[in-house]
C-alpha cells in the first residue's frame, strides 16, 4: 500500500436541486428494479419528491447507515450459448431500486471528488473513469512498445485474466484500503453497510427465488461498484518493480521491456511471483489458462531464446497476438489480424444495408450505418488506422457502404456521395480524430499522462519562427520508419501540424472539441464540393 493518506473525505448533504437533476438523468427505459418507483413517475413527481428524498439521503449520510431496503437484487439469468442445461452458459443481470441508484449517485459525486483532488487513483487506470476511455488505454500501451522497438528493444506483454474479479472482492480488504486511502469514520461506516448484508433473488419465467445474502463482492449493476472495485486493486501496482502495469478495471496487463529475452525471463518472472503474492493477499485469483503472454518485436529481428515464463506451476502460453479491449494486438503492431476481423464485421455491415435498402428511405439508411458500420469503423481506430494498408482496405469497404445508402451503382464515384451524405472519408476522419486527441491533451488535466508526448514549439524557444507562430508541435527523431515515423505520437503530431498549418487564423487550441470537430469537418466537405465540379 502507499504512504496512508493523513486526509479525511467529508461527505456534505445533498440538496433537492441534486436530487432532482439526477432523476432528471434516469433512463426511463430500464427497469425500475425492487423496491422502487417507476422512473417515469419519478419524473412527474421529482418536484414534490425531491426534498424528501434529500432528507432520506441526509440521514443516510450522518448516521453511517445505507437502507437496507435499497440492497436487494433481482437477478435475471441471460442465456449466453451452448447448452441450455449448464448454468455456467447464462449471464446474471443484476437490477437495483431506482432510489438506489440515486443515492449511489451522490455518494459517487463525493466519492471522486476527493480522489480526484488528492491524486489517489493510479494515473494508468482507464477504467470508469471520466475522460479516460479505451482509446487512451490502447494508445498508452502502443505508444510504449513502438518506443521500445524502434530503440532496438524487446517488449514483453503479460495480459492477465482475473477470475470473476468483481464477484471475489473481500469486503473486509475492501474497508481496510478505503481507511487507508482516505475514507474514514461515518463514510467507512456508510460503505460498510452498504457492502455488508446485502441480498439477491433470481427470477425465471415470473417464478422467484428465495433471498440469499451477498457474502462477496462489489455490487452487480451498481453505480458505486465499478469505482470501489478500482480502490480496491489501485495498490496493485506498487508490487510490480521490473514491468509497467497497465489497466482497463480488471483488464490488467505488465509490460517488460528489456535488451535480450534472457533478461525479460529474468526479470519478468520475477514480477510474476510478485503478482502471484499480492493475488494471495488480496483473495483474487488468476485464470492462468487464459493468461496470454505476446513478444513484441521486428519481424526480421532474431530470437536466441524463448520465453520461459510460469505462474502456479503452470506455463503461461505465449501467442501472436492477444484482444486486448476490443482490438487484437500482433507481435510486429502491423495489425493484419484486427484488420481481417474488421472487415468481417464492416462486410456484413454492408450486407445488412444491401438488404435494408428496399424498405427504408435514405435517412434511415444514414442511421444504421452510423450503428452497424461506423461504430466499428471509428472503435479505437487511432491505434489501427495509421497503416497505409489499413486505410486502403477499411476505406474500399467504406466505399461500397456510401453507394448503397444513396441508392448509387457499385461503380459510382463517391465523393458527391460522400459530401451529400455528410460523412467523411475513413481518412478525412481518422485525421479529424488525431487532431482531437491531441486537443483533449492539452486541454484537459486528466491527460497529463500524455502531456510529455507532445510539446509545442513556442514552448521550446521564443524566436518568431513560422512553425511557432502557428502553433505546431515539436516532431521528435526516430531511428525505424515503423515504429518511429509511422507512430501513433508522430502520426497524430503530424495532423495536428497540417491543421495548425491550415487554420492559423484562428484559435482552434482554445475552442470546445465539439466546434473543433465541425469546423474540421466542414473543411473536408468543401473539398469535396469542389471536387465535384471536375467530375464529367
Amino acid at each position: 500500500m502507499p504512504t496512508l493518506n493523513e486526509k479525511s473525505v467529508f461527505i456534505y448533504p445533498c440538496t433537492k436541486e441534486e436530487v432532482s437533476d439526477i432523476i432528471t438523468s434516469l433512463n426511463q427505459n430500464k427497469s425500475a428494479g425492487p423496491n422502487s418507483i417507476p422512473v417515469k413517475i419519478l419524473k412527474l413527481l421529482k418536484d414534490d419528491i425531491s426534498l424528501h428524498l434529500a432528507s432520506i439521503f441526509n440521514i443516510s449520510f450522518s448516521t453511517g447507515k445505507f437502507p437496507s431496503r435499497l440492497k436487494i437484487a433481482k437477478v435475471i439469468p441471460i442465456f449466453k450459448q451452448d447448452s441450455k442445461l449448464d448454468c455456467s452458459n447464462y449471464r446474471p443481470i443484476s437490477i437495483l431500486s431506482n432510489l438506489d441508484k440515486i443515492i449511489e449517485k451522490l455518494m459517487h459525486a463525493r466519492l471522486m471528488r476527493f480522489l480526484d483532488e488528492n491524486m489517489i487513483l493510479y494515473n494508468k487506470q482507464f477504467g470508469f473513469r471520466k475522460g479516460y476511455s479505451t482509446t487512451h488505454a490502447i494508445i498508452d500501451l502502443i505508444e510504449n512498445i513502438e518506443n521500445a522497438i524502434d530503440n532496438n528493444k524487446f517488449a514483453c506483454g503479460l495480459f492477465i485474466d482475473l477470475r470473476k474479479a468483481f464477484d471475489t472482492v473481500d469486503h473486509g480488504i475492501l474497508l481496510q484500503k478505503l481507511y487507508h486511502y482516505g475514507i474514514r469514520g461515518l463514510s467507512n461506516n456508510w460503505f460498510k453497510s452498504y457492502l455488508l448484508e446485502r441480498t439477491q433473488f433470481v427470477t425465471l419465467n415470473g417464478y422467484k427465488s428465495e433471498l440469499n445474502q451477498v457474502r462477496y463482492g462489489v455490487p452487480q449493476g451498481s453505480v458505486l461498484g465499478p469505482i470501489l472495485f478500482l480502490i480496491f486493486i489501485n495498490d496493485f501496482h506498487n508490487s510490480i518493480r521490473f514491468s509497467k502495469t497497465f489497466h482497463f478495471a480488471d483488464d490488467t496487463g505488465l509490460l517488460n521491456i528489456q535488451s535480450s529475452i534472457k533478461a525479460i525471463n529474468k526479470y519478468l518472472s520475477k514480477d510474476i511471483k510478485e503478482l502471484s503474492f499480492w493475488l494471495n493477499a488480496n483473495k483474487l485469483s488468476l485464470n492462468v489458462a487464459k493468461t496470454i503472454a505476446i513478444l513484441f518485436k521486428t519481424r526480421n529481428k532474431l530470437i536466441d531464446k524463448n520465453l520461459e515464463l510460469k505462474m502456479c506451476r503452470k506455463r503461461i502460453y505465449t501467442s501472436q497476438y492477444v484482444k486486448y479491449l476490443g482490438v487484437y494486438i500482433d507481435e510486429n503492431l502491423s495489425w493484419k489480424t484486427h484488420i481481417n476481423k474488421l472487415s468481417i464485421n464492416l462486410v456484413r455491415a454492408n450486407a445488412m444495408l444491401f438488404k435494408l435498402r428496399n424498405f427504408v428511405d435514405k435517412a434511415t439508411l444514414r442511421t444504421v450505418y452510423f450503428a452497424v458500420f461506423h461504430s466499428h469503423m471509428s472503435y479505437n481506430c487511432i491505434a489501427w488506422g495509421q497503416m497505409n494498408n489499413s486505410i486502403k482496405r477499411v476505406s474500399l469497404l467504406q466505399k461500397r457502404a456510401i453507394r448503397t445508402i444513396n441508392y448509387a451503382s457499385f461503380n459510382a464515384h463517391t465523393t458527391p456521395l460522400f459530401d451529400s451524405s455528410k460523412i467523411l472519408k475513413f481518412n478525412d476522419f481518422l485525421s479529424v480524430q488525431n487532431y482531437l486527441f491531441v486537443h483533449n491533451c492539452f486541454n484537459k488535466d486528466s491527460f497529463s499522462l500524455f502531456n510529455d508526448l507532445f510539446v509545442l514549439i513556442p514552448k521550446i524557444h521564443s524566436y518568431p519562427t513560422s512553425s511557432s507562430k502557428k502553433g505546431a508541435i515539436a516532431k521528435k527523431r526516430y531511428r525505424t520508419v515503423r515504429y518511429g515515423l509511422k507512430s501513433i505520437t508522430n502520426s497524430v503530431t503530424q495532423s495536428w501540424n497540417n491543421f495548425q498549418t491550415l487554420f492559423f487564423h484562428k484559435d482552434l487550441i482554445n475552442l470546445s472539441p465539439s466546434i473543433v470537430k465541425i469546423t474540421l469537418s466542414n473543411h473536408f466537405f468543401k473539398i469535396y464540393s469542389e471536387n465535384n465540379y471536375n467530375i464529367p
